[in-house]
């Protein structure tokens, strides 16, 4: 089992080195050193729990926050905040005062994980979250009906592997009748829009001539390590 990808965002490295270290032994661990470089990150590729340190910031944190909590609503916060308590105004899942346990944060990342777990599809740069029965791809999120999500998700069981109209016809539909197929059309048309950065030329979701649609993954890169500044 792949360890989760967690973001940690800090500054000084004399105050994050620790945190680094610990988390990387159970995580798969991605780090900035800021907000927007750590939104641009998680929008190219998922991250299941972001954590915000503050502390080694030594920033309140509340308006990074803010601004993690509007271009990923989706992704689960920690906030290690310098306090005191009287002064947190942070709209994270989870905030942890200063000062700060490595085993309470991991603790703390474990209950989200295990919130999601069950939750999520990843596959590549795409999310889906099955029991809110949303897709988020290119940093936006998107609602889907009961079709989109069956769609995208066989499609998603499936990397790289051509799928013909016969197949998605059954699986989506529950039929093997393909004397009609502007349906499946309409739906691969509305999920192109939702996947690719420019639909007609599309990087992802690829048109096999004469047989049906095979979703292109690359495969995942190893993980980026961008040290505090």
């Amino acid at each position: 089992m792949k360890a989760a990808r967690i973001l940690l965002i800090g500054r000084s490295p004399a105050n994050s080195a620790p945190l680094t270290s610990a988390l990387s032994k159970h995580y798969t661990l991605i780090t900035a050193s800021s907000g927007k470089l750590a939104i641009k990150l998680a929008q190219a590729e998922p991250v299941r729990v972001i954590v915000l340190d503050a502390i080694s910031m030594r920033t309140p944190g509340d308006r990074i926050c803010d601004e993690l909590r509007a271009a990923l609503p989706s992704v689960p916060l920690i906030h290690l905040h310098p306090g005191p308590k009287s002064t947190v105004q942070s709209h994270a899942d989870i905030v942890l005062v200063h000062p700060v346990s490595i085993r309470r944060l991991v603790s703390s990342i474990e209950s989200l994980l295990q919130d999601k777990s069950d939750d999520l599809l990843v596959c590549g740069p795409f999310v889906i979250n099955r029991t809110r029965r949303t897709l988020l791809a290119r940093g936006q999120e998107t609602q889907l009906t009961p079709k989109q999500q069956l769609l995208i998700e066989t499609f998603f069981s499936n990397p790289c592997t051509t799928l013909d109209r016969r197949t998605l016809m059954e699986k989506v539909w529950q039929t093997d009748y393909i004397g009609d197929t502007r349906t499946l059309d309409v739906h691969i048309r509305w999920v192109r829009e939702m996947l690719e950065a420019d639909p007609s030329h599309p990087q992802y979701l690829h048109t096999v001539r004469g047989v049906g649609y095979r979703l292109d993954i690359i495969t995942e890169p190893e993980p980026i390590l961008i040290p505090a500044k």
